[in-house]
C-alpha cells in the first residue's frame, strides 16, 4: 500500500530537486575550485602532456555526465521517499574515484585501495538498494511538505555523509595538492600565490621545496624566506633532477633558463650552478642558490667561504644570511669571518637562554618553535 496524495507528490519533487540543487552544486564548486589542480596533472600524464585542462568545461562535463547518471539509476531504483539521495551514491562514489589523484599518477597508476573498495562499496550499495526496493517503505505524511518534513531532512543527511567520503577520500595527499597547485600558479605567472600555498602548513617534501626556491628567487626573496617554510631534502634538491626533485606540469626547462643553462648531463646542483658561474653563464638568481643550498646541508663552513664572493658583509644581508653569520660566529671558539647585529645577537641569547630552560629536546622543540619558528637557526637546531 502507497500513499500518493497531491501533498505527497509535491513533497516528492521538492527532494528531488533538493538533492539535485545539493549535488550539483556541490560537484560543480569540488571540482572547479579544489580540484582543478589534481585533474590537471591527470590530463597532463594521461595525455602524455597533449592536451590541457580546462577547469570550466571540466567541472561543467563531469559534473553533468554523473548528474545523468544518477538520473538513471534514480528510474531504476525508484526511490521517490525518505532515500532517494542514495540514487546519488554510485555518481558520487565514481567522484570520488576520480579525483582521489596522488604521487602515484605520474607512473600512470591509481589509487591502489580503490580496487577493492570500489567494488565492494558498489556491492554493499546494490544490496542496500535490492533491500529497500523490494520492501516498499511509506512516504512521509502529507502533512509534512517541503523543506521542513522528515523526508527532505533524511535525504539531506544522506547527502551530508556521502559528500563527507568524497571530501575525505581525496584528502590523503595535502603536499601533492598544494605542489600541484604551486605549479600550476606558476604555470599563470602568479608567483605571490604560489608563494602563498600551503604556508602556514609544517607538512612538505623535497618537489615542493624545490618549487618555493624557485618561486621565492623569481620574486628576489629566497635568502630573506626560505625558512620560514619548511625545508625538505638537501642541496643536491634544489634544481630539477632525473632522480631527484623535479617538476611534472611546469617545465624544469624554465628553471634551467632562469639560473642561466641547463646541465648537459646529470651533475650534484651545486657543482653545476658553480660551473654556470665559472663559464659566465649564471643568472643573479645562483649565488642565492648556492648559498642557500649550503644553509640547507647546515654547512656553515662553505657558506662562509661563498658568502663574500656574493656579498658585502654588512647589515643589508638578507635575514638568513645575518642568523647564519650570528650562529656561526657563536659557534666557534676562532671564526673565519665575525659578524655581530645588536638585535640578532640578542634575540640568539634569548634564545638559547629559553633553551636551557627545559632539560629534554622534545621541550626545547616546543617552546622554540613558538618564538622563533622561520628562523635559520630553528631549522639548523630543531628541523630534521
Amino acid at each position: 500500500m502507497n500513499y500518493n496524495t497531491p501533498n505527497t507528490k509535491n513533497s516528492t519533487v521538492v527532494v528531488k530537486a533538493a538533492c539535485a540543487i545539493v549535488f550539483c552544486l556541490f560537484s560543480f564548486v569540488y571540482l572547479y575550485f579544489y580540484q582543478v589542480d589534481m585533474l590537471s596533472v591527470a590530463q597532463h600524464i594521461l595525455s602524455g602532456g597533449v592536451t590541457r585542462y580546462d577547469r570550466l568545461i571540466g567541472a561543467l562535463v563531469i559534473t553533468l555526465s554523473l548528474f545523468l547518471l544518477q538520473l538513471g539509476i534514480s528510474v531504476f531504483c525508484r526511490f521517490n521517499g525518505k532515500y532517494h539521495a542514495l540514487t546519488y551514491f554510485p555518481s558520487l562514489l565514481i567522484l570520488a574515484i576520480i579525483t582521489d589523484i596522488g604521487p602515484e599518477i605520474v607512473c600512470g597508476l591509481g589509487s591502489n585501495h580503490w580496487l577493492w573498495f570500489g567494488p565492494l562499496a558498489l556491492l554493499l550499495w546494490f544490496g542496500v538498494a535490492g533491500i529497500l526496493k523490494k520492501y516498499r517503505f511509506y512516504e512521509a505524511p502529507a502533512s509534512a511538505v517541503g523543506i521542513f518534513s522528515r523526508t527532505m531532512w533524511i535525504n539531506i543527511m544522506i547527502m551530508t555523509v556521502m559528500l563527507l567520503f568524497v571530501g575525505i577520500a581525496s584528502d590523503s595527499y595535502s603536499v601533492f595538492h598544494y605542489r600541484m597547485h604551486v605549479e600550476r600558479c606558476l604555470m599563470e605567472r602568479d608567483i605571490d600565490k604560489a608563494l602563498e600555498t600551503g604556508k602556514k602548513s609544517l607538512e612538505t617534501d623535497s618537489d615542493l621545496t624545490m618549487l618555493r626556491i624557485y618561486a621565492l628567487a623569481r620574486s628576489g626573496r629566497l635568502g630573506d624566506e626560505l625558512f620560514t617554510y619548511p625545508v625538505a631534502g638537501t642541496s643536491d634538491d634544489i634544481i630539477p633532477s632525473e632522480d631527484g626533485a623535479h617538476c611534472i606540469i611546469y617545465p624544469n626547462d624554465s628553471i634551467y633558463k632562469f639560473l642561466g643553462a641547463k646541465p648537459s648531463r646529470p651533475v650534484k646542483a651545486l657543482t653545476f650552478l658553480k660551473g654556470l658561474i665559472k663559464h659566465n653563464l649564471a643568472t643573479d638568481a645562483v649565488r642565492d642558490y648556492i648559498l642557500c643550498g649550503y644553509l640547507i646541508d647546515r654547512n656553515l663552513d662553505s657558506f662562509i667561504y661563498h658568502l663574500p664572493k656574493f656579498y658585502e658583509i654588512d647589515d643589508s644581508l638578507p635575514r638568513h644570511y645575518r642568523e647564519a653569520l650570528i650562529l656561526y660566529t657563536h659557534q666557534r671558539s676562532n671564526p673565519a669571518l665575525v659578524y655581530h647585529n645588536v638585535v640578532m645577537d640578542t634575540d640568539f641569547n634569548d634564545m638559547q637562554a629559553l633553551e636551557r630552560q627545559y632539560k629534554t629536546e622534545a621541550a626545547r622543540k616546543r617552546k622554540v618553535f613558538g618564538q622563533y619558528a622561520g628562523t635559520y637557526w630553528w631549522y639548523y637546531k630543531y628541523m630534521k
